[in-house]
């Protein structure tokens, strides 16, 4: 089996398990037809030497998803419940002809990375500022790696109900419910974020650009786009700055900045789509920065099989301690925190 068909086949598994049926079974079609070799051939072979890591089905439905949302292809908007389809079965010539009449749109679509930075995340940024002031953290300054549009920079915008408190802001339009939850954090007065910043390769301005968030969220699943369009609507007057920029030389920059305040280096489904050597350095900074006696958390929420993990490495008083904070499904649905301090 070839690289792309598996990737296909992974993908479709994917949505499949996070409730997306519409999209597993487009992909499966995708499938089928690529093994047989049909026209999913020609349009995915030789995009990506690495189909799996760089979400290559992924970037091919945020292409129709898209054009379905700005209208262009009204066969598809008939199936979309984000456009008010009826969500019933998309016929793969259906796809076929919407990406022949987007032309050279596709070439560039399947040349971008995938824009998602998932809201329901956010989970993850509430409860690390909840958990900080036991280790001794009251003020922290926020940087994010892959941030995208910077939406869930506002995270304490936004709010979670634990079921016995609420993370982030009480009556936030984007309350996360209780069922999000398999077993929450015990809530306490969190740490405040001072300052907050972000990096993408390509970041999205959500004043003008919301479309294309809206086009990574798998059209069947309408509280996702209901908690995107939130944050988008809260997002946009803050207007947070995301730096057009690589991870590992951003982070150098940041780190090169004098401060007294402990700094949260974050990043949540990206490590996958960074090049080898962009992951070495950014860790060799961060690494350098911590043991040099720089007060710095390095967090993120990266995949772990069927479900990711959030893991920490502190940096405190000159001492390095690790942590297996929660685990998390991809959306933020799940989160059940854990807070295991690990080992050396």
């Amino acid at each position: 089996m070839s690289d792309v068909c598996e990737c296909l086949e992974i993908q479709a598994a994917a949505c499949r398990r996070l409730g997306s049926n519409q999209y597993a079974d487009l992909l499966d079609a995708m499938a089928g037809d690529h093994r047989r070799g049909g026209p999913m051939v020609a349009l995915l072979d030789g995009r990506s030497t690495r189909p799996v890591h760089d979400a290559l089905p992924l970037r091919l439905l945020g292409l129709l998803h898209r054009a379905a949302l700005l209208g262009r292809a009204p066969e598809l908007a008939a199936r979309f419940p984000s456009c008010g389809g009826d969500g019933g079965e998309i016929e793969l010539s259906a796809a076929l002809a919407v990406i022949a009449r987007l032309g050279d749109e596709t070439d560039r679509a399947l040349a971008r990375g995938v824009q998602t930075n998932e809201v329901g995340r956010s989970l993850c940024h509430l409860a690390i500022a909840n958990w900080l002031p036991t280790i001794g953290v009251g003020e922290f300054d926020w940087w994010e790696v892959g941030a995208s549009a910077g939406l869930n920079l506002s995270f304490d915008r936004f709010a979670a109900d634990t079921g016995a408190g609420i993370l982030g802001s009480s009556g936030s339009p984007l309350t996360f419910p209780t069922s999000m939850f398999s077993i929450p954090p015990t809530v306490r007065e969190s740490a405040r974020c001072i300052e907050r910043r972000g990096c993408d390769p390509e970041p999205i301005d959500p004043a003008t650009d919301a479309v294309t968030l809206e086009a990574f969220v798998w059209p069947d699943q309408a509280e996702r786009r209901r908690r995107l369009l939130s944050a988008v609507e809260i997002t946009r007057p803050l207007a947070h700055r995301v730096d057009r920029a690589s991870a590992d030389v951003w982070i150098a920059e940041r780190l090169a900045e004098p401060t007294s305040r402990t700094a949260i280096a974050f990043h949540s489904i990206v490590w996958q789509y960074m090049p080898t050597d962009v992951r070495r350095r950014f860790r060799n900074s961060l690494e350098a920065a911590g043991d040099a006696g720089r007060a710095l958390v390095w967090a993120r929420m990266e995949p772990a099989g069927p479900h990711a993990d959030l893991r920490a490495d502190v940096w405190l008083d000159g001492e390095r301690s690790r942590f297996h904070l929660a685990d998390v499904g991809y959306h933020g649905q799940d989160f059940t925190w854990l807070e295991r301090r690990l080992s050396d």
